[in-house]
């Protein structure tokens, strides 16, 4: 396929994929060009999922949509999509202090360091692009289950559109100034569930995990780290050590922040927890969906 311009688009949820997409998600994604074969699918998906949970109301859970964004982040294998959102439940029973510590408009302390944020950019190939800035956390500003819940709530909303489905994510983790604090802070409950995000357990395709800027001392926990993390994402993490040219190689310079050698200003970074803010309820709505399946 041929790449696509940078350009800026608006988080605009739940709108459906245009022919331009649909065409692109029969090759990314194995996406059904039949609209019989869809709706085939989507039902073996929801009589399955509703096989596991007879006692549950679901209506409101297993739409149409919501089943499709799962089918995509499997490649429509409706096996491997119904173990994803089992996996996705899963989550709500081994993790939920670290994904409901506060919802995004009480999230101000996590927003105003500019940690974490989605650019407005799609890069080349229609991916959003995620900026995690790990060394700029403080622990003692606020808590670990507060960035992973702001982190999630971010990633969360972008599932929800139908371009990030089909054309997934790029994670760039800035770790400069990562150190001792840090380290102690993230124990290995901690990286079982970052591990969980990107493995398999988000609607999502992590198509590359960018790390730059880091220093041993992250090496040390990405050994730890490395153990949770599954095919999906093993396979697609690149470090860069302190050399930003080979970052942008890989990330065009119109998303990244200057100090990364890019070319976006500071007003984009407030753009995506904005969106975020605006489309809480929605946001929150799926959560507690999640969360009511796993005490069934």
């Amino acid at each position: 396929m041929d790449p696509l311009p940078v350009r800026t688009e608006q988080f605009t949820l739940e709108e459906d994929i245009d022919d331009e997409w649909a065409v692109r998600a029969e090759t990314i994604v194995n996406e059904p060009s039949d609209e019989e074969e869809v709706k085939a699918k989507v039902e073996d998906a929801r009589r399955k999922l509703n096989e596991r949970y007879p006692d549950a109301n679901t209506e409101d859970i297993f739409t149409e949509k919501n089943i499709i964004k799962y089918l995509r982040s499997a490649n429509w294998n409706v096996v491997d999509a119904m173990d994803m959102f089992l996996t996705s439940v899963q989550q709500f029973k081994d993790f939920l202090p670290f994904i409901t510590a506060g919802s995004p408009s009480q999230l101000e302390k996590v927003w105003s360091k500019k940690i974490v944020w989605v650019s407005p950019k799609r890069d080349q190939w229609g991916r959003r692009v995620i900026i995690f800035r790990l060394g700029r956390w403080n622990p003692s500003d606020f808590s670990v289950q507060q960035l992973y819940t702001a982190t999630f709530s971010l990633l969360q909303m972008i599932s929800l559109e139908a371009v990030t489905q089909v054309a997934g994510t790029v994670f760039v983790a800035d770790l400069q100034g990562f150190g001792f604090k840090h380290l102690k802070a993230l124990g290995v409950e901690e990286l079982k569930c970052l591990g969980s995000f990107l493995s398999g357990g988000f609607p999502m395709w992590f198509r590359k995990l960018h790390i730059v800027n880091n220093p041993r001392l992250f090496n040390m926990l990405y050994t730890i780290l490395k153990g949770f993390l599954g095919p999906r994402i093993k396979d697609n993490v690149q470090f860069h050590g302190y050399q930003l040219p080979t970052l942008l190689e890989a990330v065009p310079a119109d998303i990244l922040p200057k100090d990364l050698g890019g070319q976006s200003n500071d007003a984009d970074i407030d753009l995506s927890v904005e969106a975020l803010k605006k489309n809480e309820d929605r946001v929150l709505a799926i959560m507690e969906q999640l969360k009511y399946l796993s005490q069934q």
